[in-house]
C-alpha cells in the first residue's frame, strides 16, 4: 500500500512560563489578607518598639538609624499592601525590602543583646518564618531573605563580641527554625503549584483537538459567539471559512487512516500560521474540516486569505494518488462575510459558510468561493428559510 512520507515536525511544545506566572499572582491574591495583617502588625510592632527604645535613650544613632530605614520599609510594605497595586507592586518591592528590614533587624537584635536586653533573642526565629509562611514571597526569594538575615546577625554577634556560647546557641536555633520553615515552605508551594499546573493543563488540553493540537469545535463555537455579540456592540464584520480536505476519503482508503491523520495534522499546522491576530481563530470543526474565525474584517482580505491557505497546502505536494486535482493533498474553501446583527444568530454565519464550501465542492474542488453580506438575507434567526436546502 503507497504511503506519503511520514512528517518528521514534532508536535508544538507549550511553555509552562504563563501558567507559573499565573500560579504566582493566583498564590498572591489568596494570600493577601495575610500579607495585610502581617505587614499592618509588623509596621506596628517596629513602631512601638522604637518608641519604647528612643523613650528609654538606649540607642544609639547608629541603631537609631538602622531604625528609621525598617520603619519606612515597614510603611511602604503596609501600605503596598493594602493599596489597589498589590498584584502589581507587592512582590518586586517586597523581594528588595524584606531582606533588608531582615537584616538591618538582625544587626540590632545583636547590638541590643550586647546591652543585656536578652529578650530581644525572641525576634530571631519570627525574622526566619515570617519571609517563608507569611509575607508571600516565593521560596527561593524567602530562601534569600533567610539567608541574608542569618548572615548579618552572625555578624553582627561576632562584632558586638557576644559570648560564644550564646552565639554557638542562637545560631543553631536560627538554623533549625529555618530548615524547617523552608521544607515546609517548599512542601506547601510544590503542592500548590503541581496542582494549579495540572488543572491549568487539563483545562488547556480540553480546548484542544487531540489529533491536529489546534482548538476544537467546542472553544469554536464559543468564540464564535463572543465575537458576534463583540461585533454587534461595535458594528464590525466578521468572516467565517470552512476548509474542507478534498477527497479525503479517498485519500484514507488508499493511505490509509494513520496516514490520513498525519496528513491532516501537517494541514493544520500549516493553515494555522496564517491565523495571527489574537481576536481570530482557527479550529478543527470536525473530520477533515476546519474553520476559521476573523473579526472586523472585509470580503477582499478575507477571500485573500483563503486564496494564500489554498496555495499553500498546494505547494506541500502531498502526494494523492486518488485525488482527481493533480495527484495531490489539495483543499475547498467556502468564505462567508457577515455583519453581526441583534436579530440573527451566530450560526447563521456558519451555515453561509457551509453553503459557500458546497459551491467550491461543486464547482470544482481545489478553490476558494465567497458569499457576502448580501446572502445572509437568505436566512432567517440562523437557519435558511425554506425552500432553500442546507447541502453538504
Amino acid at each position: 500500500m503507497p504511503e506519503p512520507p511520514r512528517s518528521a515536525d514534532p508536535a508544538a511544545s507549550h511553555s509552562t512560563a504563563p501558567l507559573e506566572a499565573a500560579f504566582a499572582r493566583r498564590q498572591l491574591a489568596e494570600n493577601r489578607t495575610l500579607i495585610r495583617v502581617a505587614s499592618v502588625v509588623a509596621l506596628l510592632l517596629a513602631a512601638a518598639r522604637g518608641a519604647e527604645q528612643m523613650l528609654l535613650g538606649s540607642w544609639t544613632s547608629l541603631q537609631l538609624g538602622q531604625f528609621a530605614v525598617v520603619l519606612a520599609a515597614s510603611i511602604v510594605l503596609a501600605a503596598i499592601a493594602c493599596s489597589p497595586w498589590f498584584q502589581r507592586l507587592y512582590l518586586p518591592v517586597a523581594q528588595v525590602l524584606l531582606p533588608l528590614r531582615g537584616a538591618l533587624i538582625a544587626l540590632t537584635v545583636a547590638g541590643v543583646v550586647a546591652r543585656g536586653q536578652l529578650e530581644a533573642l525572641m525576634l530571631l526565629p519570627v525574622l526566619m518564618i515570617g519571609p517563608f509562611l507569611v509575607f508571600g514571597l516565593r521560596f527561593r526569594a524567602a530562601v534569600f531573605t533567610v539567608t541574608l538575615t542569618f548572615a548579618a546577625y552572625a555578624i553582627g554577634a561576632v562584632y558586638f563580641e557576644l559570648p560564644l556560647p550564646l552565639i554557638l546557641r542562637s545560631c543553631i536555633l536560627l538554623l533549625v527554625v529555618g530548615a524547617a520553615c523552608s521544607v515546609v515552605a517548599r512542601t506547601i508551594e510544590y503542592s500548590a503549584r503541581t496542582r494549579f499546573l495540572e488543572t491549568n493543563a487539563m483545562a488547556e488540553l480540553a480546548q484542544h483537538d487531540a489529533l491536529t493540537g489546534v482548538k476544537n469545535r467546542r472553544v469554536f463555537d464559543e468564540h464564535l459567539e463572543k465575537m458576534w455579540r463583540r461585533a454587534v456592540e461595535q458594528d464590525r464584520g466578521i468572516a467565517v471559512l470552512l476548509i474542507d480536505v478534498d477527497h479525503f476519503k479517498a485519500y484514507n482508503d488508499l493511505y490509509g487512516h494513520q496516514a490520513g491523520d498525519r496528513t491532516l495534522h501537517r494541514v493544520a499546522q500549516v493553515l494555522q500560521t496564517f491565523v495571527t491576530r489574537p481576536e481570530d481563530l482557527f479550529a478543527r470543526y470536525g473530520g477533515e474540516e476546519f474553520a476559521v474565525l476573523l473579526y472586523d474584517v472585509d470580503g477582499v482580505k478575507a477571500e485573500n486569505l483563503a486564496t494564500h491557505m489554498r496555495k499553500a497546502i498546494g505547494a506541500m505536494g502531498l502526494e494523492h494518488r486518488d485525488s482527481r486535482l493533480g495527484q495531490i493533498v489539495t483543499i475547498s474553501i467556502g468564505v462567508a462575510i457577515v455583519e453581526p446583527s441583534p436579530e440573527r444568530r451566530a450560526r447563521g454565519a456558519v451555515q453561509l459558510a457551509d453553503e459557500a464550501l458546497y459551491q467550491a465542492k461543486t464547482r470544482g474542488r481545489n478553490r476558494v468561493e465567497v458569499l457576502d453580506p448580501n446572502a445572509h438575507e437568505a436566512l432567517e434567526t440562523g437557519v435558511f428559510v425554506k425552500g432553500v436546502a442546507i447541502r453538504r
